[in-house]
């Protein structure tokens, strides 16, 4: 429902079977600063769009999960209503367990604020849950990108008797072996990838990490998968497919395909924050979030 290749920072993801309809991570955000420069008009009001159809999607959902507490994944009202969890069953990533202590902090905020309201809060980390023939299973939690500086999150599996997704939420790669592992072990045939971070390539992300992620791509590849949606940190490099063209090179040879989430909900892609200065260079309007957001959203 948002996504990087969106033009937002999130990659909730809204996947429906015979039996249940699960909305992970219901939530999106803006990059604070790029470039130097604050979000852009043009970026907000695709944010607004977006949180919209978030909330259509939460609301219409029998399941909520939260893969971890980071602000592009989990909204604690302070964009989208906390009331889109009325009536839910919810399933969550550990608030103590494996956790940094910033995520800590906002578990416990988030948590206290959504009991009073869910059916059912569960925690995720390791757990798999049947709804008639529709399974989800849970990894165990996986460092949150290349090392668990910034915490943990849990990879989802969503499967039918027709068909299986993987989401595998902040992996940035995915770079280490306990983040593959699951998506390979699952043989989805569908897998839902947040890419190696390659527009921090040298600062925060380092080539050793960008081939660890390349070969693990193509070990996921060498697997069930039919198509990888490669999107979410990916998205925010411009060159982002000359970063890890043998990638594409090598699905393609195997009758596989890598795309955006954008390419496969029939959108174009627009990577609003990575074209940031751009806009700016066109229209220097700095955006704002309206003052009744909420009644814009309802």
């Amino acid at each position: 429902m948002a996504f990087d290749s969106f033009g937002v920072r999130s990659q909730s993801t809204f996947i429906e079977t015979k039996d249940a309809k699960i909305h992970i991570d219901p939530a999106v955000s803006l990059a604070p600063s790029r470039y130097g420069l604050p979000p852009h008009k043009r970026e907000v009001d695709r944010m607004i769009e977006c949180a919209r159809e978030i909330m259509k999607y939460a609301k219409e959902s029998d399941i909520i999960i939260i893969t971890h507490y980071h602000y592009d994944h989990h909204d604690p009202g302070k964009l989208i209503p906390i009331d889109i969890y009325k009536g839910k069953i919810v399933y969550v990533k550990h608030p103590e367990h494996k956790i940094n202590r910033s995520q800590m902090i906002r578990a416990s905020r988030f948590l206290s604020m959504i009991k009073p309201l869910v059916k059912i809060l569960e925690i995720a980390d390791g757990k798999e849950v049947i709804i008639g023939s529709t399974r989800i299973k849970f990894s165990e939690p996986v460092p949150h990108g290349v090392n668990d500086r910034l915490g943990y999150v849990v990879e989802v599996s969503i499967s039918d008797r027709e068909d299986k997704i993987v989401y595998t939420s902040d992996v940035e790669g995915p770079a280490l072996e306990e983040q593959v592992n699951f998506i390979i072990n699952e043989k989805p045939r569908i897998a839902i990838i947040d890419g190696p971070m390659t527009y921090m390539l040298g600062f925060r992300y380092s080539k050793k990490h960008l081939d660890a992620s390349i070969e693990n791509l193509k070990k996921i590849i060498d697997s069930s998968v039919e198509k990888i949606i490669l999107d979410h940190h990916f998205m925010r490099d411009l060159k982002y497919r000359e970063k890890i063209i043998n990638v594409y090179e090598y699905a393609e040879n195997r009758n596989a395909r890598v795309i955006s989430a954008a390419e496969f909900m029939g959108r174009d892609i627009e990577m609003l924050e990575a074209l940031r200065d751009k806009l700016y260079e066109k229209e220097n309007t700095p955006g704002q979030i309206p003052e009744n957001i909420r009644e814009i959203l309802e």
